[in-house]
Formats: structure tokens, C-alpha cells, sequence
């Protein structure tokens, strides 16, 4: 049996990370095969936009109930520790320190000290062979070297574009990322080997129970996830097709930057009563609940783009941009449009109506043809089955059995192939 223990220095639940919820699930998927593994967590409170209130109450929305340790004071060669919540979840136990309302990666130094000493304590008790992480602070590449020294191998979930830079992957073992698209990135432009699987989704979170499928909905309207291009595409289609609803969720992206992204472009999306902004969810499925179908017209190039798989597990069609890993998460069971060439994450006004029309026109006829809009969903179903946790686990499984620590690492500045382990099963 191999012990895995996932390091975080933020919630594995935080509703703004796809990246901190994909390890977690990873966790799960092994946690699944008790016989195999036993794992656990050491992670923190903190969330990407800043913790809403104390970490128990998210954990309880999402039906977990902690056991609370109140603050240590310090003592000698013991460092002060906050708040300290531990519960079990989907078979992995958590040690989660509460960072009160501290952002990731703005910790003070006794935050630090004190995940540092929770870090090494609970690897000590459990004595890993495997731990799973990512970060590029220096504290979480510290953190890895001296869980590494003690003898465990060091897998890096590899979510973004963010690592290119010289020695991101000292001290690690094996890399996994969430697409072929991701992994040939880094193999171009540092030499690096990963191993891309699909993107982990946790169904419980993602399937709605119920749906009631109205809306064309668009996730985060902010540059880099199009919101240029979303914001023409509402002005014609809410111009001559009133009835076709939209729903705008909010996530770093708020209504106000769409509003004025509409107004760069001299149009004024206010006055569409079919448009509907809603504030951030804590859960993927009561989007999908609504959800007729997902507009993905991301401007940059998204590693995998896990909303379109989260959609497709709803049999909700998606329309994805053609950048990045969005084609290849969609592959055939979804709809690939392309974007102008002229549409940049720099571009600050929208895109001219023409841009618009071939997303448009299909967006009416998912509208209008309910034999077509059947089809597309039944293919978008059929894709997402390929994407649900029975059908990963094994695979995850598989490659976690594969990892060994390599030899005192070689990968120097950050150019050389890192030691990642064989291609994906199947």
C-alpha cells in the first residue's frame, strides 16, 4: 500500500481554483482504493478571493463537519499555530490550519512557521511515500525539498502556464497535467516530460439533481475568458432574439466589467431584460442546474478547460473557443468555433458583429431545433461519461503505483527533462 499526502497552502474545496478542487479529487480517485492507498492532507484555509467567513461554515455547506482544535500558544522551539480543523472526506483525512482571512501566498511569517511546523508534523506521524503538491513560492519549494529529503517522492500537479521559468520543478519527481496541449507546452519550451491526464471532476459537486435548461451561459466575464467577445455576441443575439436567455455567472469576472466592455464597444447591455447576471456559486452544479448550454469563448489558452468537461458530465453542450486545451477536452462531443485572430488578452474593446455571427447562428439553432439541441446533447453526455470518476480512477490509480523517487534530481536550471514516469494507461 502506498501512503499519499497531499500538501496545499490553500482549500482543496476553494470555489475559485479549479487547480486546488482537480488535487483533491486526485486524492479521491486514489482514496477509492483503499487496498492501494491511504491518504491524507495537510492544507490551509485560505481561498483565492480571500476566506467569505471561517472555514467551518464552507466545510459544513459542503456537508463535512470538523473537529476544531483551538489555537497553541507558543512554546519553546514550538511555533504559535491558529485554529486547526481536521475531519474525513471521501476517504482522505484533512489537517487543514485556518489562515483566517489571509489570501494565498500573502502569509505572514508566523502563518508560515506555523504551516511549516503542521507540514512536517503530520509528515512525520505518516511517513509518506508520495506526496502531491503544487506552488512556485518559496516556502512551497522549500517545503518539497525537505519533504523530498525525507524521502518521499514529489508529484507536481501541473494546472497553468505559470512554471516557465528556470528550476519551477527542482525537487520534483513526476508531473501530471490535464492535457496533451498542457504537457507539450513545457516539453517545447523547456524539454520538460509530464504525463497529461484528464482534467479529475468530483460528480457530487458537478452533477445537478435536477435541470431545468434555459439559459446560454457564460462563466467569469473577464478578458481572458472572452468577455470581448461574449459581450457582442449578447448584443446580437439579445437584439434580434429577445427570447434567447443568458445567464452571466460572476467569478473574478463581475457584471460590472461586462457592462463595460459593452461600453467600449457603445452599446449598453443593461437594457436586455434576457440577460441574467448571478453572483459566484460554491458549487459547479447549481450552474448546470439552469444550463441549456456553456459559451466558452476563452481569449488565452486554457490548459485543459475543466467547465467544458464539467458540462459535458451534465450532457449540457459546450461552445468552446479553438485555443489552448479546449479542443482537445471537447474533443468531437462539443463545438469548436473559432475566435478572430485580432482578439487578444490585451484587447479592450469587442470584437465587430461579423466576428460573432458563426457563434451566433449556432446559438439560435440550439435554440430553435430541439432534434439538433437533442443530438448535442446526447454527444456531449457520451464524451462526458469518458470524464466521470469511475471511468478516471483507475487511471489515476495506475500512474500513482507507477511513481518511484529518482535519484538525487538533475533537472538543473529548469531546461532538462524532468524524471516524469511513462504515458498515460490508454
Amino acid at each position: 500500500m502506498k501512503r499519499v499526502l497531499l500538501v496545499l497552502s490553500q482549500m482543496p474545496h476553494d470555489p475559485a481554483s479549479g487547480a486546488a478542487r482537480s488535487m483533491r479529487t486526485m486524492c479521491e480517485m486514489l482514496a477509492s482504493f483503499p487496498a492501494r492507498f491511504r491518504v491524507r492532507a495537510v492544507v490551509a484555509s485560505a481561498t483565492e478571493h480571500g476566506a467569505p467567513g471561517p472555514p467551518e461554515e464552507a466545510l459544513r455547506a459542503a456537508g463535512i463537519d470538523p473537529l476544531i482544535e483551538p489555537p497553541r500558544s507558543a512554546g519553546e522551539g514550538v511555533p504559535a499555530r491558529p485554529r486547526l480543523l481536521r475531519f474525513e472526506s471521501a476517504g482522505v483525512g484533512y489537517a487543514m490550519l485556518d489562515t483566517g482571512a489571509d489570501l494565498v501566498h500573502l502569509w505572514n511569517p508566523e502563518t508560515h512557521a506555523a504551516f511549516d511546523e503542521l507540514v512536517a508534523s503530520e509528515a512525520a506521524a505518516f511517513r509518506p511515500d508520495i506526496v502531491l503538491t503544487f506552488g512556485g513560492q518559496p516556502a512551497e519549494t522549500a517545503r518539497r525539498r525537505n519533504l523530498r529529503d525525507r524521502g518521499a517522492a514529489i508529484v507536481f500537479g501541473l494546472r497553468n502556464h505559470g512554471y516557465l521559468v528556470p528550476g519551477a520543478f527542482r525537487d520534483v519527481d513526476f508531473i501530471i497535467t490535464p492535457s496533451r496541449f498542457l504537457s507539450e507546452v513545457y516539453r517545447d519550451a523547456m524539454g520538460l516530460e509530464s504525463t497529461p491526464l484528464p482534467v479529475p471532476i468530483n460528480e457530487a459537486e458537478v452533477v445537478a439533481d435536477q435541470r431545468e435548461p434555459v439559459f446560454f451561459t457564460f462563466i467569469n466575464p473577464s478578458p481572458d475568458k472572452g468577455v470581448f467577445f461574449f459581450a457582442r455576441l449578447a448584443e446580437v443575439v439579445c437584439a434580434r432574439r429577445p427570447d434567447i436567455h443568458f445567464m452571466v455567472v460572476e467569478s473574478r469576472g463581475t457584471s460590472g466589467v461586462l457592462v463595460a466592455a459593452g461600453l467600449a464597444g457603445g452599446f449598453d447591455l443593461r437594457r436586455h431584460k434576457s440577460i441574467l447576471c448571478s453572483p459566484g456559486v460554491s458549487e459547479p452544479r447549481h450552474i448546470f442546474a439552469a444550463t441549456r448550454v456553456l459559451l466558452v469563448p476563452s481569449v488565452w489558452d486554457e490548459p485543459s478547460g475543466r467547465v467544458a468537461g464539467e458540462a459535458m458530465i451534465n450532457g449540457v453542450p459546450p461552445i468552446v473557443s479553438d485555443r489552448g486545451g479546449l479542443p482537445e477536452t471537447v474533443g468531437t462531443r462539443g463545438f469548436v468555433l473559432p475566435l478572430p485572430g485580432t482578439l487578444l488578452r490585451t484587447t479592450t474593446t469587442p470584437v465587430t458583429a461579423a466576428a460573432v455571427e458563426p457563434w451566433a447562428g449556432l446559438v439560435e439553432r440550439l435554440a430553435d431545433d430541439d432534434l439538433y439541441y437533442e443530438r448535442a446533447r446526447a454527444s456531449a453526455r457520451a464524451g462526458g461519461e469518458q470524464l466521470r470518476f469511475a471511468a478516471l480512477a483507475p487511471r489515476y490509480a495506475e500512474v500513482f503505483e507507477s511513481v518511484r523517487r529518482g535519484p538525487e534530481h538533475t533537472q538543473g536550471p529548469g531546461i532538462e527533462k524532468a524524471s516524469a514516469g511513462a504515458p498515460p494507461p490508454g
